[in-house]
């Protein structure tokens, strides 16, 4: 029964926490990404482009371990458009601290979540976004996923 229970509380969890996505790590990273979730997502679980509905806004959390010390972080979301051009989306709150503990510890792993608004403005289309989570010294946090704009 204890087993059962586990089993269920651990499902429990894992729905309320997002479903975890594919991601890549940008090329310079001064942070370790251990899991990015986002929801809803049921697409997850075949490793396709979350759909997210305008309008709505999306829950997105991940894990991280920096390899730096910083007091504050400053958080950026932006469309990576082209390999050389990316667009940032305006709405998205700066102050990173407000969505996750700090000062952050090099070394000390921590969560970040925050919902993000999706104005109807956008385009339905699929799109990679790139987060970038940078300290006054110049360290940074970041990684790409794709997503799927839906009505």
């Amino acid at each position: 029964m204890f087993a059962v229970n586990s089993i269920l509380l651990m499902t429990l969890l894992a729905l309320a926490l997002g479903e975890v996505i594919d991601f890549k790590a940008c090329d310079t990273n001064d942070c370790d990404i251990h899991e990015v979730r986002v929801e809803p997502c049921p697409q997850a679980e075949s490793h396709a482009a979350c759909n997210i509905r305008r309008r709505k806004p999306a829950n997105m959390s991940f894990d991280f371990t920096p390899r730096f010390d910083a007091d504050t972080l400053e958080a950026s979301l932006n469309w990576v458009k082209s390999n050389d051009q990316e667009l940032p989306l305006i709405s998205m709150e700066k102050d990173a601290c407000k969505y996750t503990k700090c000062p952050v510890k090099n070394g000390e792993k921590q969560t970040y979540q925050v919902d993000i608004p999706i104005e109807s403005k956008f385009p339905l289309n699929y799109y990679t976004i790139k987060w970038n989570f940078q300290a006054p010294n110049g360290k940074h946090c970041c990684f790409t996923h794709d997503i799927k704009l839906v009505r």
